[in-house]
């Protein structure tokens, strides 16, 4: 019994050790792990850099430049509803998912004529911008459209 007790506690130990070394630091009790720190340096540095070859001085300037996108998680868990949590989330996904959507410029051209095509056939006194001006927002939408036509192939819609 007591081989079991020594082994547990320094199991325990051992293992809250590792969890203290792999806090880089906190913001409100939050938590900034080393990962979360690496990370970051890697961004930063393109590589060059990590928490442990981070000179003292410059940890504290690193965390502080974390901190405001813990706190704006911790504050928005707290000041949005699910509702609003979930259109937010459904927003990321779709920005996700549309920014791996690749839409040629020929295809916007492709839009582009059609609008303006039936733009004319409306007889529509609104000024259409050049296809310059107008190529980014009309490859988001085909984009989108596509991201919504590809979610829609499976959607089993059922009317009761």
């Amino acid at each position: 019994m007591k081989k079991i007790l020594a082994t547990l506690g320094l199991a325990l130990m051992l293992t809250t050790g590792n969890a203290a070394a792999e806090t880089a630091g906190t913001v409100n009790d939050m938590e900034i792990t080393v990962a979360e720190a690496d990370k970051a340096l890697k961004a930063l540095t393109k590589g060059e850099m990590t928490w442990a070859k981070l000179p003292k001085d410059d940890r504290k300037q690193l965390i502080q430049m974390m901190a405001p996108s813990k706190l704006v998680a911790a504050a928005s868990k707290k000041g949005l509803t699910d509702k609003e949590k979930e259109a937010a989330l459904a927003g990321f996904w779709m920005q996700k998912k549309m920014s791996k959507v690749e839409i040629s410029d020929k295809e916007a051209e492709e839009a582009y004529n059609k609008m303006k095509k039936a733009a004319k056939a409306a007889k529509s006194k609104q000024k259409i911008p050049e296809f310059k001006a107008a190529k980014n927002n009309i490859k988001m939408q085909l984009a989108q459209e596509k991201v919504v036509s590809e979610l829609m192939k499976n959607a089993k819609i059922k009317l009761k």
